[in-house]
């Protein structure tokens, strides 16, 4: 059997909950966690709920046999 390289691209949308001094920094820390956590189970801290995820893969590359 042949061994495949697939991308799997992938589009979610999650709810977090953080705490902040305004708006600027709620989304900077929900950046944050984006950079760190995305596609990935997020900390409980932050009361998190995925509402949407699409995906797709593409170019698949034979690698070996």
């Amino acid at each position: 059997m042949a061994k495949y390289k697939v991308s799997i691209c992938f589009e979610e949308g999650v709810i977090v909950y953080v705490d902040a001094e305004s708006t600027d920094e709620a989304e900077q820390k929900a950046t944050a966690l984006a950079e760190e956590h995305a596609g990935s189970s997020y900390p409980e801290e932050y009361n998190h709920n995925c509402v949407h995820r699409d995906y797709f893969t593409q170019d698949a590359t034979k690698i070996g046999e």
